[in-house]
């Protein structure tokens, strides 16, 4: 089993309503198929794979103000699992609240006390300039 072929789970709304119903989300390698797919996935996550569905997404043509670019193409796997059989990288909702990790609410904690730290540092940076400009 080469376990390197998933690359990372999609983390949107529509992904996580999936997870509900036991489907999740991967992005997987340009040369997979459906059968390496549910093998990589039952061996990671021991869990019983159904069905595996795949679509190829080209990248989209972006203008920039360093000239033409473009977004990298991708290959996303639907993997349909057991019913009442998860995956923890989705939070699942149930009767209306959403199960969150613990290590989750930890670290939204820290991010915002340190985005204040940032917004404190950056003002008092802003202030000691206008004092410096208008002394002068």
């Amino acid at each position: 089993m080469n376990f390197g072929i998933i690359k990372k789970a999609i983390v949107s709304e529509k992904s996580f309503q999936m997870a509900a119903g036991s489907k999740f989300c991967f992005i997987v390698d340009k040369k997979t198929d459906k059968k390496m797919v549910a093998e990589a996935v039952a061996g990671l996550f021991n869990i019983e794979v159904l069905d595996v569905n795949m679509s190829n997404y080209i990248g989209k043509a972006k203008k920039s103000k360093k000239g033409p670019g473009k977004r990298s193409d991708y290959k996303k796997a639907i993997v349909t699992a057991k019913m009442g059989q998860k995956i923890d990288l989705f939070e699942v909702e149930k009767d209306g609240k959403k199960e969150k990790p613990e290590q989750d609410k930890k670290s939204k904690v820290n991010e915002e006390k340190s985005s204040r730290e940032t917004t404190v540092r950056v003002r008092e940076k802003k202030s000691n300039y206008q004092k410096r400009v208008s002394g002068s």
